[in-house]
């Protein structure tokens, strides 16, 4: 039913393509996953073997085609721009089936595909010149973690001869024992975790509004989704010493992440430095091996997913009023424009895990775990915390305190649209949390 409904929406919305139509679509499609989620929560559904749908890919589907209508809203050029809106549509279904397919190789398949609309929207709708190095780095750092991937999958066919992500037998988990590590680095590319997130810091500054929303709110997703169907079926050794590193190594690097956000002068590489630090600790609840770690991880993904795209969302607001993203460019917002100004305080301290957010439940979660498994690492995990709240607060304060700067937040820069565009992510980000707390 889905499938038919994404294809028979993808049709129309080819003919008849309107803004207005496709976020109708769009958010008609999210309500239905909505309700769908909330009368079969702890059911499993497969479809002839190919499809699955339990809470994790509904919960992801559902952030997926959330986000994407949330990007086609908030930005202008779609208005006037029928391709830009088709590649929108393009990319919402296949990340959809992404997130429903049962089988590894379809899962890579999908995966892939991403690149495609992805690519497209930073070369063709990117404002600076460097969006077409951006592209290459992107292409070429995901192509490379795909190949890895996709040699794991095909490792595990030949030994099992299926690559379902529900079960395996037991000959293929014992021999797959060893060879973990090949679909692990093409996870820790797409996530993406230090060192491998070059590529994302380039495709942050260089891709539309729209884009950005995108990458950061679902497509980093796709790690740690992949990470947790994987860890399902292959039971590996969670005190290996390169298991072991890679945590060190994620968790460190998570660290330094949030410490260069203190740093930053620019404000959309400060959100895109922010979403490093906040996949390392999803990082280190995939690698708990606990219940209790592996729910943080669906949360803090959930709550990241919106909050980020929430927060580029912001910057691109800032940017149009000021036509600069410096830090020291823009100040006073708060005096010109006090309903944004109340927003985005709401979606910065929804960022640095303050309650009632979705990102409290989840560091909590992955708190516990953390401090029974990793203990020698509980310290660092609290600090890439606090320095979370420390640079969600200079985002804050250095937008919208201070005094005012010249051009800064005109009274046609900042529309009531934009403020309700923001109030969309804030929303489900603090009312998911009773939902976790039912569930």
């Amino acid at each position: 039913m889905v499938v038919l409904w994404l294809l028979s929406m993808f049709l129309v919305l080819m003919v008849v393509l309107q803004r207005e139509l496709v976020v109708s679509a769009l958010m008609l499609m999210s309500f239905y996953l909505a309700l769908y989620l909330c009368v079969v929560p702890d059911k499993v559904w497969m479809l002839h073997g190919v499809m699955v749908w339990d809470f994790l890919s509904l919960s992801m589907s559902l952030l997926g085609v959330f986000v994407v209508a949330m990007g086609v809203l908030s930005t202008k050029v779609s208005v006037r721009n029928k391709l830009f809106l088709l590649v929108n549509m393009f990319l919402c279904m296949v990340v959809v089936m992404a997130f429903s397919v049962s089988s590894f190789f379809l899962f890579f398949f999908f995966l892939s595909a991403t690149l495609i609309p992805l690519i497209l929207m930073i070369v063709g709708w990117g404002l600076q010149p460097e969006r077409l190095q951006a592209g290459v780095y992107m292409l070429i750092y995901t192509v490379v973690g795909s190949l890895f991937f996709l040699l794991g999958v095909c490792f595990m066919y030949f030994n099992s001869m299926s690559d379902c992500m529900i079960s395996l037998s037991s000959s293929c988990v014992k021999n797959m024992w060893s060879f973990w590590w090949v679909f692990l680095f093409g996870f820790l590319v797409k996530m993406p975790s230090y060192p491998f997130h070059l590529w994302l810091l380039k495709a942050h500054v260089e891709a539309p509004v729209a884009g950005s929303m995108v990458l950061a709110g679902v497509i980093l997703k796709f790690g740690g989704y992949g990470m947790i169907r994987l860890f399902s079926v292959i039971n590996v050794c969670y005190y290996d010493s390169l298991f072991c590193l890679i945590v060190v190594v994620s968790l460190l690097g998570g660290f330094y992440s949030s410490v260069v956000c203190v740093r930053q002068t620019d404000l959309k590489r400060l959100v895109a430095y922010s979403s490093v630090s906040h996949m390392s600790m999803v990082i280190l609840g995939c690698f708990s091996n606990s219940f209790l770690g592996l729910e943080g991880v669906i949360w803090l993904m959930l709550g990241h997913g919106l909050c980020s795209s929430g927060l580029f969302m912001l910057v691109s607001v800032v940017y149009s009023s000021s036509e600069s993203r410096v830090l020291l460019l823009n100040k006073g917002g708060l005096v010109k424009a006090p309903c944004l100004a109340m927003v985005s305080f709401l979606l910065c301290v929804s960022n640095m895990a303050a309650p009632p957010s979705l990102n409290l439940l989840a560091e909590i979660c992955l708190y516990i775990c953390i401090s029974s498994m990793y203990y020698y690492m509980v310290l660092f995990f609290a600090m890439v915390s606090f320095f979370s709240a420390a640079y969600s607060l200079y985002l804050y304060t250095s937008c919208f305190h201070g005094s005012l700067s010249g051009g800064l937040f005109s009274v046609l820069g900042v529309s009531h649209s934009d403020t309700i565009v923001l109030m969309c992510h804030w929303i489900p980000l603090n009312m998911l949390v009773i939902v976790g707390m039912l569930y």
